[in-house]
């Protein structure tokens, strides 16, 4: 009869002298319901803290950035009007996974820019709808 898998090697008997060695490795089973707790609690606890809480808002004045922290925050603003260049950089994954970083840069603002997220999603949407506001912005001024 056949074995249905292989039998374990037997380490070879104790020498106080041998260099230590690893036999075997044993970690907590993915399918233990402690193992599952355990994620779907650090998975509220990133959406709660980080995801949910980081985002640029776009109003007919200004974009904010949100930016959390474990405990606090900051925020910072642009007014549309001083908002002179948007840069989307993607990287390769983002492109196969729908997200680029962004850079908003204003008037005054030295060579930094003013509002920097990693990671955003419809990031062209974005960068298409400052310059529209800005355009409509014009127009209206304009008249």
């Amino acid at each position: 009869m056949q074995q249905p898998y292989p039998l374990p090697r037997v380490p070879t008997a104790y020498d106080p002298n041998a260099p230590e060695r690893v036999i075997g490795e044993w970690r907590r089973s993915m399918t233990s319901p402690g193992f599952w707790l355990r994620v779907i609690f650090t998975l509220t606890l990133y959406y709660w803290i980080y995801w949910e809480r980081n985002k640029i808002v776009l109003t007919n004045r200004r974009v904010t950035q949100h930016i959390a922290y474990l405990i606090g925050g900051e925020e910072r603003s642009v007014s549309l009007q001083n908002v002179t260049e948007v840069r989307i950089h993607t990287p390769p994954l983002g492109v196969l996974l729908g997200f680029a970083n962004v850079e908003i840069q204003s008037v005054g603002g030295d060579q930094a820019p003013e509002i920097h997220f990693h990671g955003l999603e419809r990031a062209a949407q974005l960068k298409q709808m400052i310059f529209a506001v800005q355009d409509q912005m014009r127009r209206q001024g304009q008249r």
